[in-house]
């Protein structure tokens, strides 16, 4: 404790220098732990945002470029692949929606709405009911179709609304195509970003081939894996098989983290650099303390203390700069992280910077670390010095 008491005192005659040295440490752990707040939140978020889709689904969509046709052959051949629970092919088409006299842009989706528990499972209906895939007028809402605002219906359940889109016909003219239907149920709010589940209209896959006349072809197929360790390999097969493009919910989020993790990496480094050039500011704060304390040691040695205590002296010092510099570097960080967070995302509500209790005791310990090394070499010069040649220093 006396030697604490030291290494207090001596920081305290020299403030100026001590209390910047402290605060390049807080600004290094600052960054760090903002960096990685902001970071995690992001991963959190996009992590919330792919479990709300099943973890055993593969989507297989129609390439752009190609001739290829998905029809139900395809389908019959995919079910008998090993590992493979269920099929769910779908037509997918932009249309507009007529209801009292106003109209929304909309995603209609022709799907066995049977299915549809294994592809959102998450999903739930506010009101009334799935359509049957034998209802050829029945539609079902997503949550933001059926209402215009907070408190304002669009459009409700037993309320006939209207689908109208565009299509070219044989002859190279355009046509609008227009159908009545009849709203069996409305979602509750699923909240997905990346997927607008909310702004999509379900009808049956039966309605939605006579709706935009397919013929028997469908937009693509949601491949239901009896378990998320059988989908690489069906998707390879797939691809390899079909011309088609393949993908999943859980490919797509292995590709995010990863490129998620790279870009924390880099910034984390840009910003332990702060950290390092801290470490070189304590090593010159010390060294300095030590050119102007040579004729003290000199007195501390002839009066009895060893070169260790001599060591032990600065090296308090350094960890001392290191304690306090990292401990008011978490609280600033955790506010930075907000700051930047308002600054930078404020039309993103949906990220919020999440701290791990793991970073932040990391982050301390480095701070503390490095303070500690920094004041090694400063320390053992301190010690070295002859208490004759210090007691003759002017």
């Amino acid at each position: 404790m006396e030697f604490i008491q030291l290494a207090f005192e001596a920081l305290k005659e020299r403030k100026l220098r001590a209390s910047l040295t402290i605060f390049m440490v807080i600004i290094g752990s600052a960054l760090l732990v903002a960096v990685n707040g902001i970071s995690n939140g992001t991963k959190h978020y996009i992590e919330g945002e792919f479990n709300k889709f099943g973890t055993n689904l593969i989507v297989v969509t129609k390439k752009g470029t190609s001739d290829f046709k998905i029809k139900d052959w395809m389908v019959d051949e995919i079910k008998e692949l090993d590992g493979v629970l269920d099929v769910a092919p779908f037509i997918e088409q932009t249309a507009v929606i007529y209801s009292r006299g106003k109209t929304r842009s909309v995603i209609i989706e022709g799907l066995d709405q049977t299915k549809l528990k294994y592809i959102l499972p998450n999903i739930e209906i506010e009101e009334g009911t799935f359509v049957s895939e034998y209802d050829s007028v029945g539609i079902l809402l997503g949550h933001q179709i059926a209402y215009s605002g907070p408190d304002e219906i669009f459009a409700w359940v037993g309320r006939t609304v209207q689908l109208a889109y565009t299509r070219y016909t044989e002859t190279g003219e355009t046509e609008t195509v227009k159908k009545s239907f009849i709203v069996r149920g409305v979602l509750k709010y699923y909240g997905s970003f990346f997927i607008p589940v909310d702004q999509v209209a379900w009808i049956s896959l039966r309605a939605a081939d006579n709706l935009f006349n397919k013929k028997g072809e469908y937009d693509g197929l949601y491949v239901i894996t009896k378990d998320p360790s059988f989908n690489d390999q069906i998707m390879d097969y797939i691809k390899d098989k079909y011309d088609v493009d393949v993908l999943s919910p859980q490919s797509i989020k292995r590709i995010v983290d990863n490129v998620m993790n790279t870009i924390t990496f880099f910034i984390s480094s840009i910003s332990a650099v702060s950290l390092l050039v801290a470490s070189i500011g304590i090593i010159t704060t010390l060294y300095t303390s030590m050119l102007e304390r040579i004729r003290e040691i000199g007195i501390l040695k002839a009066i009895g203390y060893k070169s260790y205590h001599i060591l032990k002296l600065f090296l308090y010092e350094a960890t001392i700069i290191g304690i306090l510099g990292g401990t008011l570097g978490l609280g600033m960080g955790v506010l930075l992280a907000y700051v930047l967070k308002a600054l930078y995302f404020a039309e993103v509500p949906f990220i919020q910077p999440t701290f791990d209790v793991s970073t932040l005791i990391s982050t301390w310990i480095l701070a503390a670390g490095l303070s500690l090394i920094s004041g090694i070499y400063p320390a053992w010069r301190a010690s070295k010095l002859d208490p004759v040649v210090a007691l003759k220093y002017e």
